[in-house]
């Protein structure tokens, strides 16, 4: 029943938050490739201000749910510990970031194309940099960079997905020393009350 429960949470929420976050890459990706422009650069601020916002609030809620459905669930003394509470969180999130992973390679590798996105990528960087005062010495300074993104070559499938996995679980871990301190319910052990 325990497993049952714990599967359920992990699957349905990790879903959710891994679509609600790849659509929110999309946009980014969109932004920089079909945009290019300052003012899509500051939709895109944000855009990626509001995702990581409701990023935390789903992982709390998700997280929260389960540790009330945890101890509803239980008989006798009520309790949901703090590394329950933070494995759950680095759960949702690492299956999130398979999925926005996963997802990543397909928009980057068959809808947009390596090339294309490397050239978008420079192009965007030049307009971001040319906006500047002292444009001309701030772009030579970054041409060698600028060169060295067009050849850079595309991650594999397992590649992009561990790279996502990798840095969902980061975040999800930092966030999830917060949550899980926020949702765990613990007896209290050391009562002062005594029996009349």
């Amino acid at each position: 029943m325990k497993q049952n429960l714990y599967l359920n949470t992990l699957l349905n929420g990790g879903a959710i938050l891994g679509l609600v976050m790849l659509c929110s890459h999309i946009f980014e990706q969109c932004a920089v490739v079909y945009g290019g422009s300052m003012v899509w650069f500051s939709i895109m601020g944000f855009e990626m201000v509001a995702a990581a916002a409701l990023y935390i609030w789903m992982l709390y809620r998700f997280t929260k749910n389960y540790s009330l459905s945890v101890m509803e669930a239980q008989s006798g003394i009520k309790m949901f510990s703090y590394g329950r509470g933070l494995s759950c969180v680095v759960s949702l999130s690492t299956l999130a970031g398979v999925i926005v992973g996963l997802g990543r390679y397909i928009m980057h590798h068959f809808v947009i194309g390596h090339q294309t996105y490397l050239k978008a990528m420079v192009t965007s960087m030049q307009t971001a940099l040319s906006s500047s005062p002292d444009s001309s010495s701030i772009m030579s300074a970054y041409e060698p960079m600028l060169k060295q993104m067009m050849t850079q070559p595309e991650l594999g499938v397992l590649a992009t997905i561990f790279s996502s996995v990798w840095s969902y679980m980061l975040w999800g871990t930092l966030v999830g020393l917060i949550i899980a301190a926020k949702v765990k319910h613990e007896p209290n052990l050391f009562d002062n009350k005594t029996e009349e």
